[in-house]
């Protein structure tokens, strides 16, 4: 739950849609970074924190799916794989954008840092699918969950892919800054809450 809160705290302190768009000049990137500096590095703080702690999410959902399903299902090994190649993913695009705040650049570095944070967070997009889509074939095929959580990830895996585009498209929504890279995320995110709360609890 809390590595659902954190990054949901980013919203009011500085949301993602606000950020420079995809033909944003180097030289108002590097001015956006310095106007707003403080509310860009509280946000990349509850970032960074809240997806480290998929980590711990993330090994407990492989723990019950390992438990839950037939021993030689690779089920388990390829929702853990992929999930952790999609967390690495995106804490490397965290350390561009935590590079591109920690001092002032040229124009040209700049766009540079400001396109790998957002290139990085786009490839996370395969290896998401792959785990939702393990994890949703486990819940539908083994009922280890309750079917909503499935249906949930169904429909993110069903939407990732599109972030491959981003690396096409050189302006508007399915761009590398668009709105695309800013709503597919919500996919996932509603996955996580959704099957958090629909683990067991310890008693």
């Amino acid at each position: 739950m809390i590595g659902f809160a954190l990054p949901a705290l980013t919203l009011p302190v500085y949301p993602i849609w606000s950020y420079p768009q995809t033909q944003t000049s180097g030289i108002d990137v590097a001015a956006w970074t310095t106007n707003h500096h403080v509310q860009l590095v509280v946000t990349q703080l509850l970032n960074t924190v809240g997806v480290t702690l998929w980590f711990v999410f993330g090994a407990a959902l492989w723990t019950h799916l390992r438990d839950r399903l037939p021993a030689r299902s690779t089920l388990p090994a390829c929702f853990a794989a992929s999930f952790l190649g999609c967390v690495i993913l995106l804490l490397s695009g965290f350390t561009a954008f935590n590079l591109l705040l920690y001092r002032q650049y040229s124009a040209e570095l700049s766009t540079l840092l400001y396109d790998l944070t957002f290139g990085l967070l786009a490839m996370s997009g395969l290896p998401t699918v792959v785990a939702l889509g393990s994890f949703a074939v486990a819940v539908y095929r083994y009922r280890v969950l309750p079917r909503y959580t499935a249906h949930l990830a169904i429909a993110g895996a069903a939407v990732h892919p599109l972030l491959l585009a981003t690396f096409i498209v050189e302006d508007g929504p399915l761009s590398l800054q668009g709105l695309s890279i800013t709503t597919m995320p919500a996919f996932l995110f509603a996955w996580i809450l959704g099957t958090a709360l629909g683990m067991p609890r310890q008693h």
